[in-house]
């Protein structure tokens, strides 16, 4: 008796419905997890946004800005969003390479990987510039 799985043409008895059934499901994590990595970066500044013009500081009383009224939060608004949003684009990766070990539908992952570095990339780079110069910096006198 043979078994299953002996003759190549037994994954030609698979369902079509399901294996689209099956494509379609391995996407939805990985919109879902790129989804929330984008608004886990935008929480954490609102946060520490609000956060820093509560506390206020010395440029908020200067009159040079309204959120960002401190050399800690000039550091904090950047750095802990830009943070969550590397973490979250390498395990972005991180999760695209154990699917394809494992040959699991590892393309949606990728795809969320080109979403999540330029997101990365472009919070990184219109930020930056706060923990580097200040806000008093671009500020015209």
């Amino acid at each position: 008796m043979r078994e299953h799985g002996d003759n190549p043409h037994d994954y030609d008895d698979e369902d079509p419905l399901d294996r689209l059934q099956k494509k379609e499901y391995s996407w939805r994590p990985a919109v879902t997890y790129a989804v929330g990595v984008i608004a886990a970066t935008l929480l954490s500044a609102l946060v520490i946004a609000i956060i820093g013009m509560i506390v206020g500081g010395p440029n908020c009383d200067a009159g040079t800005s309204t959120f960002i009224c401190s050399r800690a939060f000039e550091l904090a608004f950047p750095l802990i969003p830009g943070a969550v949003s590397l973490f979250g684009a390498l395990w972005g990766f991180w999760m695209t390479y154990v699917r394809w070990k494992n040959f699991g539908n590892w393309r949606p992952w990728l795809a969320m990987c080109w979403v999540l570095m330029p997101w990365t990339l472009a919070w990184m780079t219109s930020t930056f510039t706060i923990a580097m110069f200040g806000v008093e910096s671009g500020t015209p006198q």
